[in-house]
């Protein structure tokens, strides 16, 4: 089984151009599709990929529209299946999102299936350690739910980017010790603060989106990084993510099987640990 933990998508191919084309435009950052549900199926299909995991996020005043999108094309009808049943849901919430409160925008997010929150702090304007998001973080950890949050370097740098060093999340993990904390991209070059987390917090979870893929990045690692990185955290604690649409999943996949590891740590990775998250096992 593959399962791809890095996914973004969006409702429309218009409404998709106009985000990647933006982000290009501001970073110089190019992108592989306009990352519509239809064209990721079609990219699954071919890289064989069995569940994507769509990590919602957007700006405070769409970020109640693009939840209820996300989970609404994963949830059955009364009469109907889920129009995308191999997509898990994530929602995302943040300190100043307008409407519901977070905790109320879970509550309702949860009834309709949604299997995790996501964050990007350097782009939702808040550092992970805000105090403001410890009832979400208490509420994660009564469910029993997962959160991914950008870490590292962002391809917009700004006055926000140190709320993406991994160090933000130490005093949430201290006082949250089973929250399930997934890094992604490994720490996108604050590798060593990525470490140090492993190191600590043994509940914590890593992606390998960006960070080992076929690009050409200033934070993409090099394979024999790349196997120290896996080898130090743990190959078990690390998930293939493509961080679609932006790089498509069939060269990391193929990256990541060309690596000197084990046969096991290669399944692990490319589906096998996020199977035991997710409990599709």
């Amino acid at each position: 089984m593959i399962i791809d933990a890095h996914v973004h998508l969006f409702p429309t191919k218009e409404v998709g151009k106009e985000v990647v084309e933006t982000i290009k435009q501001q970073s110089g950052c190019d992108y592989y599709s306009c990352g519509t549900p239809e064209e990721y199926l079609e990219d699954m299909k071919k890289a064989g990929i069995d569940k994507g995991v769509v990590l919602s996020f957007s700006p405070d005043h769409q970020l109640k529209n693009m939840n209820f999108w996300t989970v609404a094309i994963t949830r059955p009808g009364k009469s109907k299946p889920a129009k995308y049943p191999m997509l898990i849901p994530f929602v995302s919430v943040s300190p100043t999102m307008k409407g519901k409160k977070p905790l109320e925008e879970l509550e309702h997010k949860l009834t309709w299936g949604m299997r995790g929150v996501k964050i990007h702090p350097i782009a939702q304007k808040f550092a992970p350690d805000d105090v403001r998001m410890k009832p979400v973080y208490r509420w994660l950890v009564e469910h029993d739910l997962p959160i991914t949050a950008h870490s590292g370097k962002n391809i917009i740098e700004d006055e926000y980017a140190g709320f993406g060093e991994p160090n933000r999340w130490l005093s949430v993990l201290e006082e949250f010790p089973r929250l399930k904390l997934i890094l992604a991209h490994l720490g996108n070059g604050f590798w060593e603060q990525a470490i140090d987390i492993a190191q600590k917090y043994k509940q914590v979870l890593f992606d390998t989106a960006v960070a080992i893929s076929q690009i050409d990045s200033d934070t993409t690692l090099d394979d024999n990084e790349a196997v120290e990185m896996i080898r130090t955290i743990g190959a078990d604690r690390i998930l293939f993510g493509s961080d679609y649409p932006w790089i498509n999943p069939a060269g990391d996949i193929e990256r990541i099987k060309g690596l000197k590891i084990s046969q096991n740590e290669i399944d692990g990775i490319l589906g096998g640990n996020a199977a035991v998250l997710f409990n599709l096992r």
